[in-house]
C-alpha cells in the first residue's frame, strides 16, 4: 500500500488569562450559525467490493426499559438537563461536552456552554462573548468543543469565530483545571489562532474537533480555501503551564479525501484521522508524537451507499437535510481501543453498495476497526434499521475496552433523537421522547469515557420539544449522561 509523508509546519503563540467575564455580552441575535460551505463528495469505487449480508437490525430502547432478550442492559447512571434552548428547526446544536473526576462537567452547544460542578445535578450557563473578548477576527460565532486531560487535570476549550473583513478564519483554544472550573468558570488561559498561522490567510475556517495523547493535544478544523482538514498539536505540559506554547501542524491541502473528518480519540502516541477517497477506501492519516512528519495509508472495505440522505419525521421534516451537504459521509466516530486498534464511523446514506450487495432501507451507522499495525480491516459492521435511520455516530472507549456510541436516529414513526449503547451489543438506549424533528440535526454528538467511573461512558447531546404557536421553531433539550454496565 502506498505511504506518503510530509512535514509539519511550525509555529508559536503566547497565552492570555482571563477572569471574571468582563466583556459586555453580544446580542444573541448577531450570533449565527455557519451554512454556505465547499460540498465534497465521495466518489464512487471503480472496484466494488460487495457486502453480501449485513449485520442483525439495531432495535432502540428506552432507557431502565428490560433489555431485548439475549442483550446485556446499559443503564443511565447518571441523567441531566441544563437549560433549554429555543431556536429555528434549521438551527444546529452542536453537542460536546467532557466530565471530570472531581464531577465538575462542561457541556457546549452552538451559542453557549453549561457548567456543572455536582455531576449534573445543577448547571450554570457561561455566555463566551462576556468572558473572553470579541476582538478576533469576525467575533464568536457557534462551534465549540470541550475535552478534558486527566493527565494534566485541564479542561480545553475550542471556540470557533467568524472570518474577519479578508475572509480569514479563526478559533481560540482555552484551558483550565478542574479545580479552577469549578471554583470559577469565568478564569481562562486562552490562545488565538488565524487561518494565515497555516498559510491561508483568506480562508475561512469551519467544523473543528479535539483529542489528545499522552504528550500532546490535537486539533482540527477544515480550511476552506485548501479543501482538507487541518490538524495542529501542542504540548501538554506547555498548555498546562499556561505559557507560550509551540505548535505544529499540517497542510490541509494534503488531506482532501479527510474533510469534515473527526480526530481519532484516546489515542495513545499519535494523532490519527481518516479520509475516504471513495466508498470503497479509508485513507488513515497518522501524525507519531516522536516526529516531525506525518503520512497516510489506505484500507478496503465493503463498499458503502453514496446517495442522498434523508429521514422525514412523523411532522414532515427531513432531519438529514443538512447531513446530505455536509458532513455527508466524513468519518465522524474514532476511538483507539486497548492493544492499538482503531474502531471508525461513519453516516452511510440508503441503497446499495455494489449490485449485488445489501440493499438498505435507510440511513444508517457503518463500523470498521482498523489493525493500525498490519493495516488491514479486522472487523466491519453496520448499524442499521429498517424503520429508521441513524445518522453522526461517535465513539468512545472505557477502562473494559468497551467501543460506546451516541448517534441520531429518527424516521416515519419516530422524532429525531439521539441514543447510546455499546458498539455489537445492536441496541442503542434512550429516554426522553422528541416531539419535533428538526430540519438540521447535528452537527455534533459526543461520547467521551467518565472520569468517575472507568466502566461507564459519558454522552452528551439532545432531545427536541414543540414551542406551542410557533411551527418554525424547537426547544432544545440538552443531555449529560452516564451509561454502561
Amino acid at each position: 500500500m502506498a505511504v506518503r509523508s510530509a512535514k509539519l509546519g511550525r509555529g508559536q503563540v503566547d497565552g492570555v488569562f482571563v477572569k471574571g467575564a468582563p466583556h459586555p455580552r453580544v446580542d444573541p441575535s448577531k450570533l449565527y450559525d455557519k451554512q454556505p460551505r465547499p460540498l465534497r463528495e465521495v466518489p464512487s469505487t471503480r472496484k466494488p467490493r460487495r457486502l453480501r449480508a449485513p449485520s442483525e437490525p439495531a432495535r432502540v430502547a428506552r432507557a431502565d426499559d428490560r433489555p431485548p432478550k439475549g442483550r446485556k442492559p446499559v443503564r443511565f447512571h447518571e441523567y441531566g438537563t441544563p437549560g433549554t434552548l429555543t431556536k429555528n428547526l434549521t438551527n444546529a446544536a452542536d453537542m460536546s461536552g467532557a466530565d471530570s473526576e472531581r464531577d465538575v462537567v462542561m457541556l457546549s452547544g452552538n451559542w453557549y456552554c453549561d457548567v456543572s460542578t455536582d455531576g449534573g445535578g445543577s448547571w450554570t450557563r457561561l455566555d463566551p462573548t462576556t468572558i473572553f473578548p470579541e476582538t478576533l477576527a469576525g467575533g464568536f460565532c457557534c462551534d465549540q468543543i470541550v475535552i478534558y486531560v486527566p493527565k494534566f487535570d485541564r479542561f480545553v476549550w475550542f471556540l470557533q469565530y467568524g472570518a474577519d473583513a479578508g475572509g480569514q478564519g479563526a478559533f481560540r483554544i482555552a484551558s483550565a483545571s478542574s479545580e479552577s472550573v469549578g471554583d470559577d468558570p469565568t478564569a481562562w488561559t486562552y490562545w488565538d489562532f488565524v487561518a494565515g498561522d497555516f498559510g491561508y490567510a483568506t480562508s475561512d475556517m469551519d467544523y473543528p474537533d479535539l483529542a489528545c495523547s499522552s504528550r500532546f493535544l490535537y486539533a482540527s478544523t477544515d480550511v476552506f480555501g485548501s479543501g482538507g482538514r487541518l490538524v495542529m498539536r501542542i504540548p501538554l505540559d506547555e498548555l498546562a503551564a499556561g505559557g507560550t506554547i509551540n505548535y505544529q501542524y499540517t497542510d490541509p491541502a494534503k488531506s482532501t479525501s479527510a474533510w469534515g473528518a473527526h480526530l481519532v480519540q484516546q489515542t495513545r502516541s499519535q494523532a490519527v484521522w481518516v479520509g475516504q477517497p471513495n466508498n470503497s477506501t479509508l485513507e488513515v492519516f497518522t501524525m507519531p508524537d516522536g516526529g516531525s512528519t506525518y503520512s497516510s495509508f489506505t484500507v478496503p472495505v465493503a463498499t458503502w451507499p453514496n446517495g442522498s440522505h434523508s429521514s422525514v419525521g412523523p411532522d414532515g421534516n427531513d432531519w438529514l437535510t443538512k447531513l446530505r451537504d455536509f458532513p455527508n459521509f466524513a468519518v465522524t466516530g474514532g476511538v483507539e481501543r486497548r492493544g492499538g486498534n482503531v474502531v471508525l464511523a461513519w453516516s452511510a446514506s440508503s441503497g446499495k453498495g455494489s449490485s449485488s450487495g445489501f440493499d438498505f432501507p435507510n440511513t444508517h451507522g457503518r463500523v470498521a476497526e482498523i489493525d493500525m499495525g498490519t493495516r488491514s480491516v479486522v472487523s466491519e459492521m453496520q448499524v442499521w434499521n429498517p424503520d429508521y435511520a441513524f445518522a453522526y455516530p461517535a465513539l468512545a472507549a472505557n477502562s473494559k475496552n468497551e467501543v460506546g456510541i451516541i448517534l441520531g436516529w429518527g424516521g416515519a414513526a419516530n422524532h429525531a433523537n439521539c441514543a447510546m449503547g455499546i458498539i455489537g451489543d445492536f441496541v442503542v438506549w434512550f429516554r426522553d421522547d422528541s416531539t419535533r424533528t428538526v430540519q438540521r440535526f447535528g452537527d455534533y454528538l459526543t461520547t467521551r469515557p467518565a472520569q468517575r467511573n472507568g466502566n461507564l461512558f459519558a454522552g452528551f447531546g439532545y432531545f427536541v420539544t414543540e414551542v406551542a404557536g410557533q411551527p418554525s421553531k424547537c426547544t432544545y433539550n440538552p443531555i449529560y449522561v452516564r451509561y454502561g454496565r
